[in-house]
């Protein structure tokens, strides 16, 4: 009964997918950004607190999570769907196998790396922006500033993650997955590794805020002294 369930369920998205693309494939992509933001928020215990009548509510919603959304629906996705379009028209059926290989290191050449930096300039925003004034010259070379240190750190270990995953994702779906399941086989794929690398981009963002406020303590601590 549950396997006639899903693929009666698979069936009716990959319809959608085939008469609506992008509206599909953003809408997805925006419900797993959401669970993978509150799976990694759990996961490095970053709660809000709500007070509920008088009672103190721990929680994962916040702005972030909207912010997750907004980035898998409305800009990784148009990004990729635009980027795999190009190629596809480049790479016309039927491929032969060596054109399959040029279409794969086509892609991990180019749609990989892009949203790997379209990611990790997201997450560090969120992560650290937080305006202070009303300049918006000022307040964008803050944006500048955090997006730049976020790719410094983050880039690389985003981008071999992203590689390799994609790479033998392709591989599976190739040998063991049927052609109308890989939709949903990526999409749970992609949702697994954006959770671990968000995860890990929220780790590596949390240990720098607090050597930078360790720092500034020690320079307070030096003032006073001095």
């Amino acid at each position: 009964m549950a396997a006639v369930t899903f693929q009666s369920l698979n069936a009716q998205y990959l319809a959608y997918l085939m008469q609506y693309p992008l509206l599909t494939k953003s809408a997805t992509s925006g419900v797993f950004n959401g669970l993978n933001e509150t799976v990694s928020s759990i996961i490095t215990n970053e709660y809000k607190e709500t007070k509920i009548c008088g009672i103190k509510v721990k929680h994962v919603f916040s702005a972030k999570l909207l912010k997750m959304i907004i980035y898998g629906a409305l800009i990784a996705t148009p990004i990729s769907h635009n980027m795999y379009a190009v190629i596809n028209k480049i790479y016309k059926p039927p491929l032969t196998k060596k054109q399959k290989i040029l279409q794969l290191l086509t892609s991990l050449s180019t749609v990989t790396p892009t949203i790997s930096a379209c990611f990790v300039s997201w997450i560090s925003i969120i992560n650290n922006y937080q305006r202070t004034s009303c300049n918006p010259i000022a307040e964008l070379r803050k944006i500048l500033f955090i997006v730049k240190a976020g790719l410094k750190k983050g880039y690389l270990p985003v981008l071999k993650s992203s590689l390799t995953t994609s790479f033998f994702a392709l591989l599976v779906a190739q040998n063991f997955i049927r052609p109308e399941l890989w939709v949903v086989f990526f999409n749970l794929v992609y949702f697994c590794l954006g959770t671990y690398q968000n995860t890990k981009l929220k780790k590596l963002q949390k240990q720098q805020r607090l050597a930078e406020s360790e720092k500034l303590k020690e320079m307070e601590e030096k003032e006073k002294k001095n």
